[in-house]
């Protein structure tokens, strides 16, 4: 082999080192490239990952906060309307307590003129009117009714009305007065509603119990509340 073909091949194969080299680097760099895209793919997915989840939990705090803009509308309204209704209060209040003024101003006048005017009867002028006082209300059925309370109710005062009772000829006390009316209540009674059991119409009058009206109808007619109501009975037959 002649120099010149030893210089050809040695050309030649430096140009296939050279080559092999060249090849070489490129495919490390296209692996280099390829890693480093790999990574940025990678890297741009987490952050589009991270970036949904941030949208995500920034539309949920959105959410809750419109929730709570909401909530606070409706407690916005509910204080209002808790306002109004105080101030609605306060006005039918106001308004209640000058009717209860006038009212009570109104009852006073009244009451005053009410005592003069039973100050200048007589007891027997005071006795009509009492008793007239008494058919009107039917304070006498109170079982519990007392000198006190029966007072308070007329406009008296208590010494004018025990008074009133110590001095009159026809009832010995105003228990016997009270009997008394009871007693021709429940007569009435025993006539106009004969479907009523005793109990009933002893208990309408204001008797305490069977046995008081049995025994306060006895004493003073002789028979029981059952042989009166019987007797009228008769009486209407024949």
């Amino acid at each position: 082999m002649t120099g010149a073909h030893l210089l050809i091949a040695a050309i030649i194969i430096a140009l296939v080192i050279a080559f092999i080299i060249t090849m070489l680097v490129l495919n490390n760099n296209a692996k280099k490239i390829i890693s480093t895209n790999t990574m940025l793919v990678e890297n741009q997915n987490a952050l589009l990952e991270q970036n949904k989840i941030q949208g995500s939990e920034l539309e949920r705090r959105m959410n809750e906060l419109e929730e709570q803009k909401s909530e606070m509308e409706e407690q916005k309204e509910l204080i209002e309307a808790l306002q109004r209704q105080q101030e609605e209060l306060a006005k039918q209040l106001k308004q209640n307590t000058v009717d209860e003024v006038t009212l009570l101003r109104e009852q006073t006048r009244q009451h005053r003129e009410h005592i003069e005017l039973t100050a200048d009867m007589t007891d027997e002028e005071l006795m009509a009117w009492v008793d007239q006082k008494m058919d009107e209300t039917r304070l006498y059925t109170d079982t519990d009714l007392t000198l006190k309370t029966m007072a308070k109710a007329l406009g008296l005062t208590q010494k004018r009305l025990g008074s009133l009772f110590r001095n009159n000829e026809k009832y010995a006390s105003l228990g016997e007065y009270i009997n008394e009316k009871r007693f021709l209540l429940a007569c009435r009674l025993l006539r106009e509603e004969p479907n009523w059991t005793i109990e009933a119409v002893g208990a309408e009058a204001g008797f305490g119990g069977r046995r008081t009206f049995q025994v306060e109808v006895k004493r003073r007619l002789g028979i029981t509340p059952l042989q009166y109501r019987q007797a009228l009975a008769v009486k209407g037959d024949a």
